[in-house]
């Protein structure tokens, strides 16, 4: 919560940050209209989340969580992958795109959880051209039934 004190500082809610990919926004929060003296903007920094967002800093009150995308979304369908591996976007199941490194954590955890698709992409995130999508295969033991249990020649 934000202390009364503030509030001559900070504008009004607006949004804050937009995803790179969608274009949605994904935090609200208040911007800092006026330089805060620097003990008060520690004090600030120890009760609520600062954020530095180029070229201004935000008094973030909300940010969309990676579960609240996959309940409007629907479930992952890609994760786009940059050549070195490194994260670039997820696809959800109504094809909407999102970008931002935020939901790296979820989508890669989405990914292990169930067999999905990776997609190759090129360092500015899109995909390859032509390129093969690359089935991920599920790790972990074989749903099968294993043969006898007893070593052979005993």
């Amino acid at each position: 919560m934000n202390p009364t004190w503030a509030d001559r500082f900070l504008s009004e809610t607006d949004i804050a940050e937009h995803d790179p990919k969608s274009g949605e926004p994904i935090a609200w929060g208040r911007r800092v209209i006026e330089e805060i003296p620097e003990d008060l903007f520690d004090d600030l920094k120890a009760r609520c989340e600062m954020a530095c967002i180029f070229p201004d800093w935000y008094l973030v009150e909300k940010r969309v969580q990676f579960a609240d995308l996959m309940m409007k979304h629907g479930g992952v369908r890609f994760v786009g992958l940059g050549p070195g591996g490194g994260f670039k976007w997820v696809r959800f199941a109504d094809g909407s795109t999102w970008g931002h490194s935020s939901w790296r954590t979820g989508a890669l955890a989405e990914l292990h959880k169930r067999p999905r698709m990776l997609v190759k992409c090129d360092k500015e995130g899109n995909e390859e051209n032509g390129g093969p999508r690359i089935p991920r295969v599920a790790k972990g033991r074989s749903s099968k039934p294993r043969g006898p249990t007893r070593r052979p020649g005993r």
